[in-house]
């Protein structure tokens, strides 16, 4: 079983990738209930992009309120449990943070990845997406990186194989509770004049956060911070403060994968 979180379609495509080729169930965490999770498969793998330096609150969350028998079945019978985390960079001490979350359950990860995916968090100043031609080098290179991580799973190879950087405490311990603090303010969203009220931001939003009201978005305060919103508005008529003025926008590009929700 494949589990997963994705704002703007990276992690959507390696877990969508992953799960053929592993030939296992493929879920989305926002649209499921911990409580009635039923597992499946001969093994999990747990698929999230990497938020500031750590795991996004909303999976963390998610692994608590499972059911304390679903990893006591687990367990029982060996499952190996990996985890595949996508990033713009570099993951810092994520693969930390998962495992102490998988502790408290009880379960021992067998192998923390990391794939290098395009940038799209804009909200701060100096970050920005990548260039064009960085964002198409780093899909190119994601593709092989997949296929090696699938190989490795499948031969329940352990161990942490991911890009940490530079000074990974700092980031991981000062800057992940900041942004789980104050990196989320769900009432510094708002649409420009130029909306065309096409409803994608409302479509897009993995928690059903933005509603459309007389054909313009309002968002609620269930806000994750994935940018998905802001992303695939085609008239780029999203704004969160001012922070998101003259940034760019992207959204993973392959049609197959890049559907309606994203999901």
């Amino acid at each position: 079983m494949v589990l997963y979180f994705s704002g703007t379609g990276n992690s959507t495509f390696v877990a969508t990738t992953i799960a053929n080729f592993l030939n296992q169930k493929l879920l989305f965490i926002p649209e499921i209930e911990p409580s009635q999770l039923e597992f499946s498969g001969d093994r999990l793998v747990i698929i999230f992009p990497v938020y500031s330096w750590g795991v996004p609150p909303l999976v963390v969350k998610f692994i608590e309120n499972i059911p304390q028998n679903i990893f006591e079945w687990i367990i029982e019978r060996d499952i190996p449990v990996d985890c595949v985390m996508t990033c713009g960079d570099e993951v810092a001490l994520a693969p930390e943070m998962i495992q102490k979350v998988f502790n408290k359950k009880g379960v021992r990860i067998n192998s923390v990845r990391s794939v290098i995916m395009p940038n799209n968090y804009v909200l701060l100043p100096g970050f920005d997406v990548d260039s064009k031609e960085l964002e198409n080098k780093k899909l190119k290179l994601a593709e092989g990186r997949i296929m090696e991580i699938t190989q490795a799973i499948l031969r329940q190879d352990k161990g942490i194989d991911v890009v940490r950087g530079s000074i990974p405490w700092l980031k991981s311990r000062l800057v992940y509770p900041l942004f789980k603090k104050w990196g989320v303010f769900p009432q510094k969203w708002h649409f420009l004049p130029s909306c065309i009220g096409c409803g994608k931001c409302a479509r897009i939003c993995p928690l059903s956060n933005v509603k459309m009201v007389e054909g313009n978005p309002n968002w609620g305060r269930r806000c994750c911070s994935c940018l998905g919103c802001y992303h695939i508005c085609p008239v780029h008529a999203v704004e969160y403060g001012k922070e998101t003025k003259k940034k760019g926008q992207y959204i993973f590009p392959l049609k197959e994968i890049a559907t309606k929700n994203f999901h």
